[in-house]
């Protein structure tokens, strides 16, 4: 798993300020337990860790708490056909005003019944009869190859070289499972075999979804506007920092954050607060401002590389004082917001 990083005036030092302070280990257990849903269990070592990583971070996927409070993505479950067009409808953005299809088995009220109206009227998902939609049904790998052709159509060129599969007979996925192949949407099981009718794990769908996010290249965010928003809130934040005026950094967290980088935001300011409320002290000095590039950019998710920023800091308890200077170098993964803005998700130490 890609270690995940706040920035480094508030990530870096907290280690420091718990050495320096003494607060009982109940102290930070509720902003912990906040943060737990980005640091599930069982995605450590798996093939889709970065993955589903990414969408966790986003907000995009939720696991599941065990009895212990455990939280677990079970990538290897199957994923049933209402929460892969969930999931679908939340990360592509997809909104719509019309009513959509009338299904006998999608009841007002339940959690997936907006995403399938929202699908279905965009022409997105059908049923599996005239009438029912099967929420609770596997969905199969051939049928999520449909839904995501039919919703990046106009985003993504589906233009290369269409893979072979020897198991994929004329049936109605068979064109989409071949621009999917063609787009690197989707791939086969085997060199041969792409398994259309078996049924696709979580992780299968988070991928095939992720890899769709990012061919997307309808409506490109311009890179210089990323690059400010990144310079904005590095700088507003820093200086809030520099200044101690510790009770304005929750506006900017609002302002530049979402997902898994406002929850640890969040975290590190109580934290902050009470090592300040405790007698200690961080001073900090700005070296070198961090330059700020864009390294991979899509309709709805974008990467930016942070290099050559340098901060000195000085954390003291009254008693005991460290000192040091520390590089900031890191990556910023944003994603376009529902009000078409762009925010910050996660901040990820450099690989």
């Amino acid at each position: 798993m890609r270690p995940k990083l706040h920035r480094i005036t508030l990530f870096l030092l907290l280690p420091l300020f718990l050495i320096f302070t003494s607060f009982p280990p109940s102290a930070h257990a509720a902003e912990t337990a906040l943060l737990d849903k980005y640091y599930p269990a069982d995605i450590e070592g798996h093939w889709a860790n970065d993955a589903i990583d990414n969408f966790v971070n986003a907000n995009w996927l939720n696991g599941y708490a065990d009895a212990d409070g455990t939280i677990l993505i079970k990538p290897n479950n199957n994923v049933t056909r209402a929460e892969f067009v969930t999931i679908l409808v939340g990360a592509a953005g997809l909104t719509s005003s019309q009513s959509g299809k009338t299904f006998t088995d999608v009841k007002a009220g339940k959690w997936y019944a907006d995403p399938i109206r929202i699908a279905s009227s965009l022409g997105i998902v059908g049923g599996i009869t005239n009438t029912e939609f099967g929420p609770d049904r596997p969905i199969t790998r051939g049928e999520i190859a449909v839904m995501v052709v039919n919703a990046f159509s106009s985003s993504v060129k589906f233009d290369g070289q269409p893979k072979t599969f020897t198991d994929v007979p004329q049936y109605y996925a068979k064109p989409a499972i071949q621009k999917a192949s063609q787009a690197g949407i989707v791939a086969g099981m085997t060199e041969t075999e792409f398994k259309p009718f078996s049924r696709a794990t979580r992780a299968q769908a988070v991928v095939m979804l992720e890899r769709s996010l990012k061919l997307q290249q309808g409506n490109l965010p311009l890179e210089q506007d990323l690059i400010d928003l990144a310079v904005k809130a590095d700088k507003e934040e820093t200086q809030l920092m520099v200044d101690k005026k510790y009770a304005e950094l929750e506006r900017i967290f609002l302002k530049y954050y979402t997902g898994y980088q406002f929850a640890y935001s969040m975290s590190s300011l109580k934290e902050i607060n009470e090592m300040a409320a405790g007698g200690g002290t961080l001073d900090i000095k700005v070296v070198k401002a961090p330059t700020f590039r864009v390294t991979e950019r899509s309709d709805r998710l974008v990467v930016l590389d942070s290099v050559y920023g340098e901060v000195e800091m000085k954390i003291s308890n009254g008693v005991n004082t460290y000192e040091e200077t520390i590089k900031t170098d890191g990556q910023y993964l944003m994603k376009k917001m529902p009000d078409n803005s762009w925010k910050i998700y996660a901040i990820l130490t450099k690989e």
